[in-house]
């Protein structure tokens, strides 16, 4: 094994965008396999991955969906571990969490695991890559799950997108067809089908197109000895396949929308494919100008004649190979889309010859991280470091307006569409090349620079003297192992009517900030809840008091736009989030009072004043919190909500409130929904044949703890996907939480990575200013951060005794806990 290049693991890591003290390793073994190893002592998961170079563009013509039914046979069973289910029972006995996807080039299987718990994980993921079993019969079953998946997505946008994204493809072209696969694209033989899988797996499941990637606290050395001695079994080399061929036509523009559109709905997408080898070698230059165009510059350009909630800048779009994109919502009419088109070309132009700035490496989304990079490697035969100079002047030509494509999410609107037969999609052509004309250009936002005196980094936390009208606290309560940026929280009451909407429209106005601060190293989070609305911003101290202040100067005290984020995801995915939205009830969530918090003394003043002024704006606007009494703000969770008709499933999920919101009780929902989930999926999905999605979630919004129990069915009525959940839990709830004391310890060993140090710098600022929030609302005599709160946590899972929970399952059979049910039915 040889090190890809000169440069240290440190280095590497740093290039690689990993957080300070973390190390990076990459290397391939005899059989072609690519491993990587990232050290990264913070984390607490160690996460594991599996990628393979073969997708949906790879499937045999009369086969379409045959990778993605692939993906789902992986977890029927194995040579080594030959019960179907046997990895999610053994992941859920741990606490942790898996999950696959297939798109048009890569398969990828990625495991979250305590550290602990690496070595069989591996060996598990490992075998069920190089060995998995075929038995017609599952094979048979898990049709029939993805024909139940196929028409439960047929009320997403997003598998409406791609199939209006083929008819940018050349004809003939394995990439103009949808590949969700589904009944009638995958045949009901299943020893046919069986067949097809086992010569699809050893055509491309060979070490030389495969990725294993290792992110966590272990020792690098540890990681490279796991993944050599595990990856050396997967089948050696790799069977040579056609290349794959350029998917574009010539350039064009499709509009789309879904069958049942979404009011007002609508997005833009503009992009520029590129070709792989070339784009792959510019990298450094793509990003810069991938950062230029995500400054704040455009974006304020834009909003200074139009609404505009999203501008997001990528070069790594869902579904178009290598490219740079540009996302943009809303996008109502023609007029505003020729307008951004034609802003958008130019301003691309302007950032393709203008000199850049390297981009700043933004902090490691230590989640996404190891699935981008396993991504990135197989069937890859070398890897370019970061910061050689390459002449970028070849691609250029790629990026010109007569290059772009165009995809419109338009609205619902009378005119001539053309209908896609398999999924339903609307669609009619739209012209790519801009008519309109480029509107003015308009700077960032200028964040301005405060001269500071020297941090010695030696302050206490404590609170401020009390104003009247709000608290103030300053201090450190914890630092992270490397250098911790300089923070400032502010947060007020506000009513929960309209939530959704004024964070909506507050995020849509602090866009440009947002980008601008993100720029510049900083970082701008706008939230509300039940308990208020807060900001945080994090990052250079000298520009951070400038940021808090335009933050606060764009917050709307009242909202004039309905929430602008469209539904999008499964039925059952957006119930799931009504947990983390829907108001709780009051003695739960606690009235707050308006508080700060500043990591470093010198901010004080400053937040005083900003408090201060918000005071005033708050006492100034006529009933602005006449919304925040118990009665007109903080419904009681109990009731029935039903979800407006948007696709043609049966849903229902049943919300389970806790007790309070004290750690021992978070800890014991998280259990009683790691007991119950396993068993809840096969009684839904396999004993009582109800549909693709059956599945406990433990959630928490402002103060209430909470778990959601919740089936998407194609054919069950609501009446009976009730009975069915009902009959669970009267049935099963206290016999699987009832769990012997080595099974509890077990259990709990498997949770403590969920409670231990946080792993990023972000995650330490919120969870001290989400415990500082807690603590004001209850009105708590001790001192604030006392204990921390990830040691809190720990502490109260360590005294929890398996009676405890069955205690819980049985108020949950027994229908001792507040309830509400959630349903959906088609029109």
């Amino acid at each position: 094994m040889n090190h890809p290049s000169t440069i240290s693991d440190d280095e590497f890591a740093r290039h690689a965008g990993l957080p300070p003290g973390s190390r990076l390793r990459e290397a391939r073994l005899a059989n072609g396999l690519t491993v990587t190893a990232a050290e990264v002592p913070d984390a607490r998961w160690q996460r594991l991955v599996g990628a393979v170079n073969v997708g949906y563009l790879d499937e045999p013509d009369d086969c379409r969906g045959l990778a993605h039914l692939l993906e789902h046979a992986l977890f029927l069973g194995s040579a080594g571990f030959p019960g179907a289910g046997e990895l999610a029972r053994w992941v859920g006995q741990r606490g942790g969490r898996y999950n696959a996807r297939t798109d048009e080039t890569v398969t990828e299987v990625h495991l979250h695991l305590p550290p602990a718990d690496t070595d069989e994980g591996l060996a598990r993921l490992v075998d069920m890559l190089a060995r998995p079993r075929f038995e017609p019969g599952l094979v048979a079953h898990e049709v029939e799950v993805l024909e139940a998946e196929f028409r439960a997505r047929l009320a997403d946008p997003a598998l409406h997108r791609l199939a209006a994204l083929g008819r940018l493809c050349r004809e003939g072209h394995p990439a103009r067809h949808s590949h969700a696969g589904n009944r009638n694209t995958l045949g009901t033989d299943a020893s046919r089908l069986a067949a097809r899988l086992t010569d699809f797996h050893d055509h491309h499941y060979r070490a030389g197109l495969m990725a294993l990637v290792m992110l966590g606290p272990l020792p690098l050395e540890a990681q490279l000895e796991q993944l050599t001695r595990h990856g050396a079994t997967l089948p050696t080399g790799a069977v040579p396949s056609p290349p794959r061929t350029w998917r574009w036509a010539q350039p064009g523009g499709v509009a789309w929308h879904p069958p049942a559109a979404s009011p007002g709905a609508s997005a833009l997408e503009l992009f520029w494919p590129l070709p792989e080898e070339q784009a792959a070698t510019h990298t450094d230059w793509l990003a810069a100008v991938a950062a230029r165009l995500a400054d704040g510059g455009l974006a304020a350009t834009l909003q200074a004649t139009m609404e505009l909630d999203r501008l997001e800048v990528t070069l790594e779009p869902v579904g178009l190979g290598s490219a740079l994109a540009l996302s943009l919502a809303p996008t109502p009419d023609e007029e505003t889309v020729q307008a951004m088109l034609a802003t958008c070309c130019a301003a691309l132009e302007q950032a393709s010859v203008a000199t850049l700035p390297a981009p700043s490496v933004s902090a490691a989304d230590l989640d996404a991280w190891p699935r981008r990079y396993a991504r990135q490697l197989p069937g890859s035969t070398e890897r370019i470091p970061r910061g050689e100079a390459l002449e970028e002047s070849s691609l250029l030509p790629w990026l010109t307006p007569q290059q772009c494509r165009l995809l419109w999410q338009a609205p619902a609107a009378s005119g001539r569409w053309k209908t896609l037969t398999e999924t339903g999609t609307r669609w009619r052509p739209q012209p790519s090349l801009s008519e309109g004309v480029a509107l003015p250009s308009r700077a960032p936002p200028d964040l301005c620079v405060r001269p500071r005196r020297e941090d010695t980094d030696t302050t206490t936390p404590r609170e401020l003297p009390r104003n009247e009208q709000f608290r103030l606290w300053c201090g450190k309560p914890a630092r992270m192992r490397d250098t911790t940026p300089t923070s400032l929280c502010l947060g007020w009451p506000t009513p929960t009517s309209q939530l959704g909407a004024r964070l909506c429209q507050w995020r849509q106005n602090t866009l440009p900030l947002r980008q601008a601060a993100l720029e510049r190293g900083l970082q701008l989070s706008c939230g509300g809840d039940a308990r208020g609305d807060w900001l945080i911003v994090s990052g250079g101290a000298d520009r951070l008091c400038s940021l808090a202040e335009l933050a606060l100067a764009c917050w709307p005290e009242q909202a004039t736009l309905p929430p602008c984020d469209p539904p999008t995801g499964l039925l059952a995915q957006r119930l799931l989030s009504q947990l983390e939205t829907s108001a709780p009830r009051v003695e739960q969530a606690g009235a707050l009072p308006m508080l700060g918090w500043v990591s470093d003394e010198q901010d004080a003043g400053a937040a005083r004043a900003m408090l201060d002024c918000l005071a005033e704006r708050l006492s100034a606007v006529p009933n602005l919190m006449a919304g925040t009494t118990p009665h007109e703000a903080r419904e009681e969770i109990d009731g029935t909500r039903w979800l407006p008709p948007q696709g043609n499933d049966h849903v229902a999920m049943l919300e389970v409130a806790g007790p309070d919101d004290t750690p021992r009780n978070r800890w014991l929902l998280c259990l009683l929904a790691q007991c119950h989930d396993a068993a809840f999926q096969h009684e839904m999905r396999q004993r009582r044949g109800l549909g693709y999605v059956a599945a406990v979630r433990y959630r928490e919004a402002s103060g209430a703890p909470r778990l959601g129990y919740v089936v998407q069915s194609p054919h069950a009525e609501i009446d009976g996907l009730r009975q069915a959940i009902a009959d669970f839990l009267t049935q099963q709830s206290e016999a699987l939480a009832c769990l012997t004391a080595a099974e509890m310890e077990r259990r709990k060993r498997g949770l403590v990575a969920y409670a231990g140090y946080p792993e990023t710098q972000t995650e330490t600022i919120a969870q001290l200013w989400q415990a500082l929030r807690r603590h004001a609302a209850m009105k708590n005599a001790s001192p604030p951060w006392q204990p921390l709160p990830w040691e809190a946590e720990s502490q109260a899972l360590a005294a929890l005794h398996a009676d405890s929970l069955l205690d819980l399952a049985k108020d949950l059979a027994a229908g001792r806990l507040v309830q509400r049910w959630w349903l959906h039915q088609p029109r």
